[in-house]
């Protein structure tokens, strides 16, 4: 049965930069002032913490810190897309930007996670100096494929954003991305500033943003559930892959490293015995 795929989102979703000269950093704090009394007044708490060197707060959206020489802003969800041009533009550094792409599925696609990690393994075995791809799946059964390590400039990550929401108790979330899949690229380093500062400067950011995870992924070996350009909310057929290729994804994911481990500590024909491959099925010929 095919899936038609609505891509419902296409924008900056969390972004970090600090502002050093007095004016910057001054305008900055009055700023997150007002976003925090609009964060309050939705009920969030706020919470304390520290990092590198800053002295922070958080409530919702948005984290603010200073220390000595300047101050940090921390902004995440639409809140960083409304603002992002406003901040960017007087930001001394920028130290992270992510982008993202939502695709709601309909009807709801499962293992979406589990197939573009099967997809990313085929493209690292081909070329194992590109992002490392992993895979996690969660006891609630959330699952997510990431493309590099956390600490990397370039961080790729798609996952179940319904599985998520339920997972975060926000019934409201839940319901607004129902069947929905995302796709994160997160851009750290020298390239969160020139990617920030670029998104800040084009006029179609829902596209720019579609077409640069696109080609992210793509270039990385996924095939997304969504193409590299056209109108938000206009939906294409995507087929759901066989239950033969979602099989041998699992299979590949699950048990190819215990196998080769196994072979490496045992005989290939305790394997086969152990797995009851070393007879036919009724009506199969022998292994």
């Amino acid at each position: 049965m095919d899936s038609i795929i609505s891509v419902i989102e296409s924008r900056a979703d969390a972004l970090t930069c600090a502002f050093h000269s007095p004016e910057s950093a001054d305008r900055a704090r009055r700023r997150a002032d007002v976003w925090a009394d609009a964060e309050r007044s939705d009920g969030n708490k706020v919470s304390n913490f520290r990092t590198h060197g800053y002295d922070c707060w958080q409530v919702g959206r948005l984290a603010f810190g200073s220390r000595p020489d300047g101050v940090l802003v921390k902004l995440t969800d639409d809140l960083a897309e409304t603002h992002l041009e406003e901040l960017v533009t007087t930001a001394s550094n920028v130290s992270r930007v992510d982008f993202c792409v939502t695709a709601r599925c309909s009807p709801r696609l499962k293992e979406v996670a589990l197939l573009h990690y099967a997809e990313a393994v085929n493209h690292y075995e081909a070329y194992p100096n590109s992002a490392e791809p992993s895979h996690q799946e969660r006891a609630t059964g959330g699952e997510t494929c990431y493309l590099g390590r956390r600490t990397s400039d370039w961080y790729f990550r798609c996952y179940d954003k319904e599985r998520e929401s339920i997972d975060l108790d926000d019934e409201a979330k839940a319901l607004h991305y129902a069947g929905c899949w995302r796709y994160e690229l997160e851009v750290k380093g020298p390239n969160a500033l020139i990617q920030a500062r670029h998104y800040a400067t084009v006029a179609d950011t829902r596209t720019w943003v579609r077409s640069m995870v696109w080609d992210y992924a793509t270039r990385h070996g996924l095939a997304p559930l969504f193409g590299p350009a056209g109108e938000v909310e206009v939906p294409k057929s995507w087929r759901r892959r066989s239950d033969r290729d979602s099989k041998l994804a699992w299979l590949g994911h699950s048990v190819r490293p215990t196998v080769r481990w196994l072979l490496t500590n045992t005989d290939r024909d305790s394997i086969m015995a152990i797995l009851g491959l070393d007879r036919p099925a009724d009506g199969e010929p022998s292994v």
